[in-house]
């Protein structure tokens, strides 16, 4: 019985690190992951909320399994330093909101896992959702806003990657028409704190009121 926390830990874990190699461009894994990552924290973190603050190795994981970034370079990722670590902060607050909601919910924490992915992939997509189809992208002003709300900007910008210019969102969210009086690009060294923090006290109020919804 106690091998099975472990095994549906594990199971978190890898999913968060899969789309590494099943990436079709080596160049672009550690961008893919990051990208994924972004969308997955928050669910992972409402998941493994089953699993008490054991659940936290997931995200150490993550940050562990990605270290080469730090003292040499991930494919598709700038020689990081520090700012890997930033990232990890960020993808554990991520995580963290989602724990906090799982712990809330605990009766329905795989439809918590679910609405928080769904919210992520729409967050994530908003931006470039403008340009579809040929269609002329959202104004300046609304991309800008949609690319500060979404959490692979976050990570990635947090991760020192220029996002904005990436080509996902470059022409397809107008990123080439935003002016820097408008938006600057997300910046680690307080952003993962910030985000970190956040994470934490949604973990404490998801217990708080989980406690008193058993009450």
């Amino acid at each position: 019985m106690r091998s099975r926390p472990i095994f549906y830990l594990a199971v978190l874990f890898g999913l968060g690190l899969a789309v590494y190699p099943l990436c079709a461009d080596p160049r672009q894994a550690g961008v893919s992951t990051l990208i994924w990552l972004s969308l997955w924290a928050a669910p992972a973190g409402a998941l493994a909320s089953r699993a008490g603050l054991l659940g936290w190795v997931v995200p150490v994981g993550w940050l562990l399994a990605l270290t080469p970034g730090i003292g040499g370079q991930l494919p598709g990722l700038p020689g990081l330093r520090f700012e890997w670590l930033y990232a990890g902060l960020v993808l554990g607050g991520l995580f963290g909101v989602g724990w906090g909601v799982g712990r809330a919910f605990v009766s329905c924490f795989m439809t918590s896992a679910a609405v928080l992915l769904l919210f992520g992939l729409l967050l994530a997509g908003l931006p470039s959702l403008g340009g579809m189809g040929g269609l002329a992208p959202w104004s300046p002003a609304l991309s800008a806003c949609f690319l500060d709300l979404s959490p692979a900007s976050l990570v990635l910008e947090s991760a020192g990657i220029d996002w904005m210019r990436h080509p996902a969102v470059y022409s397809p969210a107008g990123a080439d028409s935003i002016d820097p009086l408008l938006r600057l690009p997300w910046v680690g060294t307080w952003a993962g704190p910030c985000v970190l923090l956040l994470g934490c006290l949604t973990s404490w109020m998801g217990i708080q009121w989980g406690t008193r919804r058993a009450a």
